[in-house]
């Protein structure tokens, strides 16, 4: 792999010589390179360990237990083949025209699968993005451009509960890289974030979130553009309620969603961002936006300063990249896997969930986090992402911070057991196990729930 790594180009599309050395390489070397061009710093895999930050390898492997879909998942053997399959096809062009061809008609093929799963098709358009903070950038940018005179006030959840890059993103900043914080769009914008959850680490009540959002946006200065995070890194739904007379963009970025529920936000006019590697369990990463068709005339292929991951790393051309093409092709294919059986999801997830609430509770070193309560009898009303706390093995009553979970988050990684990273939750930190699509489809069942425990039991 050693020999592949010039061809990894974290940050940016491939230039075109790499692009032609990658596909005239079709191999399965050839394949990850691909599968990992295109996006940030989060895919870059090390070269001793070779995994990403999150600590997935970039190849289909059985040797890890992996419930961190609410982070990141390495890639299953079915999406692996499907990916291979697309690259071949593309590779196999018989010029660097007919292969940018080729990309772009899978990419049409992509944004149909995924207008049709998530009941849109006609009524949305559809923007790929290598990630779901670029694609965050991109619904941001989008709205800075229909008033581009008008400064915005963005209101969101804390960052602990989105993700640290979400803030800049939603400001239309670059999100990663030494130019972080940097501007991408002639526009200003404020950012106001929303505490989740109190001084003691449990969730606000519903209604005290709505409120804290409606407060932001009567004072707020600029055009108040709230930020409805369906499914944080917990698991909450935040706010409930958006303020009236603010504009919506939805963070579904987790896809703990229903199809239904995106098209009803579409039909409001709303923007929703979407990812198919959290709860689809898709390689790291890959985000799009569902932006109203009729809101604003997009054109067929945004230019690059509509575009928020070509904007921040100056690439203006239009379409998909490589690598944000396979990873969604990968996705796709869990998705529509788990759309054929969805009347059984719920079930198979209530049965899962009840083995890791007893698994939690069984462990006296753990202390359970409250997060999503249930909100109905389909799966996307159902908890999937579990959180908790652990507790200082000097000083049983002191919950350990974000910070002195690392190192648990990494013994655990080395027992071949992958969790959701640590997040803060105000004074202390905690861990998550999160119940993805994979899991459901493959029936992770018992066996896994062992090794999982046993796990966290010799580490915590």
């Amino acid at each position: 792999m050693d020999s592949l790594a010039e061809h990894i180009v974290p940050g940016a599309r491939p230039s075109a010589a790499k692009l032609e050395t990658i596909m005239r390489r079709p191999d399965r070397d050839a394949v990850i390179a691909a599968l990992l061009s295109g996006g940030d710093s989060r895919t870059i895999v090390d070269g001793v360990s070779f995994t990403n930050k999150y600590l997935c390898p970039p190849y289909p492997t059985d040797e890890l237990t992996c419930f961190a879909s609410c982070t990141a998942s390495p890639i299953g053997q079915l999406s692996f083949e499907r990916a291979t399959n697309l690259f071949a096809d593309i590779a196999g062009g018989r010029s660097a025209q007919r292969r940018a061809e080729r990309l772009a008609q899978h990419e049409k093929f992509i944004e149909a699968d995924l207008l049709e799963h998530f009941s849109v098709s006609g009524r949305a358009d559809i923007i790929l993005c290598p990630s779901g903070t670029d694609a965050m950038l991109t619904a941001a940018m989008l709205l800075a451009a229909e008033q581009p005179d008008r400064s915005i006030t963005a209101i969101l959840p804390c960052a602990a509960e989105t993700g640290t890059g979400v803030p800049h993103a939603v400001a239309c900043r670059r999100f990663d890289g030494p130019a972080t914080g940097s501007a991408v769009a002639d526009v200003t914008v404020q950012t106001v974030e929303i505490k989740l959850r109190t001084d003691r680490g449990e969730p606000r009540t519903e209604e005290a979130i709505n409120e804290a959002f409606a407060a932001a946006a009567s004072s707020a200065t600029g055009r108040p553009v709230v930020y409805l995070t369906y499914g944080t890194k917990t698991g909450l739904i935040a706010p409930v309620r958006p303020p009236a007379g603010a504009e919506i963009i939805v963070d579904a970025c987790q896809a703990r969603i229903s199809p239904e529920t995106v098209a009803a936000y579409i039909a409001r006019g709303w923007p929703v961002v979407v990812t198919g590697s959290k709860f689809f369990g898709g390689p790291a990463f890959s985000g799009a936006v569902l932006f109203p068709r009729g809101r604003w005339k997009l054109p067929a292929r945004p230019p690059g300063q509509l575009n928020g991951h070509a904007a921040a790393h100056g690439d203006v051309e239009g379409g998909a990249t490589l690598g944000t093409v396979m990873r969604w092709a990968a996705s796709v294919g869990v998705i529509e896997a788990f759309q054929a059986r969805a009347s059984e999801m719920a079930g198979l997830l209530r049965d899962q969930a009840a083995c890791v609430q007893r698994g939690l509770t069984s462990l006296p070193a753990i202390v359970p986090v409250g997060g999503m309560l249930p909100r109905g009898s389909a799966w996307p009303d159902l908890p999937s992402i579990f959180t908790f706390a652990v507790r200082d093995p000097e000083q049983p009553a002191r919950l350990l911070p974000a910070a002195e979970l690392r190192p648990i988050y990494l013994r655990l990684a080395k027992q071949g057991v992958l969790i959701g990273q640590p997040v803060g939750l105000g004074p202390f930190g905690g861990l998550r196990i999160a119940i993805g699509a994979r899991d459901l489809i493959d029936g992770q069942g018992s066996a896994a729930m062992v090794r999982l425990f046993e796990a966290l039991g010799s580490v915590s």
